[in-house]
């Protein structure tokens, strides 16, 4: 506005001198002060100019302030809000806001292993103790290979923990569901992400397994009507031409029996690497079982 008053102010200042300078015959002296005017003016426009560039930049200025501001108000309010009068309260405040916060399309163990380390950090920044705690709350589970969820024990007074549902924010109680108080727990997130990394390597080298298994039964099923094949041709032979004169077609029957015999062997053979497979396989998944279960002693 400041702006586009000073460019009309200049426009009739303009027209003025022009008219009084070409059409009217204007003494010198009135023409000399009327142009110091202009002079004066256009200093003054400017002046206007830079005030009003001075008052954007303030403005700018002021209302990223304003913003930063709102968001450390959000933050000591949220700060505010989490802090109980007592380490549950303070737990319970810390899984609800985590979960009205945080939105999965859909949780897994290693979605719900992520949640579970996020509470146990905000609990530890609360000065609370807490046990990163995996198990199967449905079911139960007596290898920890069948551990499929992972939640928080929050160290409610000393040596009592408390269970935290990180996937569903709320508290759980030991009478309500006992299967939250049974598993296995971590002390911190170092070991239980090495856990995480082995639980992938252990479902990825299952995955393998299977594969493994059901070629191998395929090939064993395989082998067995060859050989049956086989031990046909064998009966055959026996029946035509054993205690008979050697003939050619006897040779070239013999022949039919052996190229038979050699499939079978070699179905055999590849059956025989197949079962070599799962034998290494089911050793690297025993001795990834056994680190995980080394992990929580």
């Amino acid at each position: 506005m400041i702006k586009s008053k000073a460019v009309l102010i200049l426009m009739i200042t303009a027209v003025l001198l022009s008219c009084l300078f070409v059409g009217c015959g204007v003494p010198q002296e009135e023409y000399d002060k009327v142009n110091a005017q202009l002079g004066a003016s256009q200093a003054q426009v400017t002046e206007l100019q830079r005030k009003y560039s001075n008052v954007n930049t303030d403005l700018r200025d002021s209302e990223a302030r304003v913003v930063e501001l709102q968001s450390e108000i959000r933050g000591l309010k949220e700060q505010y809000e989490i802090v109980g009068e007592t380490p549950i309260e303070t737990a319970g405040n810390i899984v609800k806001w985590y979960h009205e916060t945080h939105i999965y399309s859909k949780y897994d163990f290693f979605v719900c292993s992520d949640m579970a380390l996020d509470v146990w950090n905000m609990l530890k920044a609360q000065g609370i103790d807490a046990l990163i705690q995996i198990g199967n709350v449905e079911t139960g589970a007596e290898n920890i290979t069948e551990a499929n969820h992972a939640w928080v024990l929050a160290e409610a007074s000393p040596g009592q923990y408390l269970a935290l549902e990180t996937t569903a924010g709320y508290l759980v109680w030991r009478e309500d569901n006992p299967l939250y108080y049974q598993g296995w727990s971590f002390d911190n997130p170092r070991e239980y992400k090495r856990f995480v990394e082995l639980k992938q390597e252990l479902n990825t080298l299952a995955d393998i397994s299977i594969g493994l298994a059901h070629q191998s039964d395929m090939a064993s099923a395989r082998y067995e009507n060859e050989l049956t094949q086989y031990q046909k041709l064998v009966d055959e032979y026996r029946m035509r031409y054993v205690g008979r004169p050697v003939s050619l077609e006897a040779f070239n029957f013999r022949d039919k029996m052996e190229a038979q015999l050699a499939i079978a062997k070699e179905i055999e053979g590849r059956y025989n690497q197949l079962q070599d497979l799962i034998k290494e396989q089911l050793q690297e998944l025993e001795n990834i079982v056994s680190e995980m279960r080394g992990l929580t002693d």
